[in-house]
């Protein structure tokens, strides 16, 4: 396994998957209706639509979650990593890398101390659940500290070692 293609890969995944997440947010934050605690979620006036919803899942399959598996399994394979365990393992690092990333960046710096004002969804202002303590304790410590490690990481990184394999198999 190449070390410094792991970590370069998830830097570069990290900063994909964040940045783009980002830019949806603070080009309407309702469009990211389901990466908000349910007490906002509940609390605001127009519950999120079909079309809203619609489009964050597209959104999140195929603009975000499928690239990111394609771009690290094809660079894991170009860079010569075999068998699935270690691409796997290579898989794994870089989706904590994007954990961190979003927990660090988007929960952290830009919703908590540059932009808060920007990721507030209408009908919400004013809501406790912006809170620091409360955003970090009721969502964002949860979703990074248990469910991407324990659910969304092994996951994405079995699907990107199966790809990986199959990649290796046609190539």
């Amino acid at each position: 396994m190449n070390w410094t293609r792991t970590i370069l890969d998830g830097l570069a995944m990290a900063a994909y998957f964040n940045l783009f997440a980002a830019t949806v947010a603070l080009y309407q934050p309702r469009l990211m209706f389901p990466s908000y605690p349910p007490a906002i979620i509940k609390a605001a006036n127009e519950p999120p639509t079909k079309e809203e919803n619609r489009f964050y899942w597209l959104w999140i399959c195929f603009g975000e979650l499928l690239p990111l598996l394609l771009y690290g399994a094809v660079s894991a394979v170009e860079g010569g990593t075999t068998g699935f365990w270690r691409l796997a393992l290579m898989g794994y690092i870089q989706w904590m890398m994007i954990n961190i990333g979003d927990l660090l960046f988007l929960d952290v710096w830009l919703i908590q101390k540059k932009a808060k004002d920007r990721f507030v969804i209408p009908g919400t202002e004013g809501h406790p659940g912006y809170a620091f303590t409360d955003w970090m304790k009721g969502y964002a410590l949860p979703e990074h500290l248990l469910q991407w490690p324990l659910l969304l990481c092994p996951l994405m990184a079995a699907a990107q070692a199966g790809l990986g394999l199959l990649l290796q198999k046609i190539g």
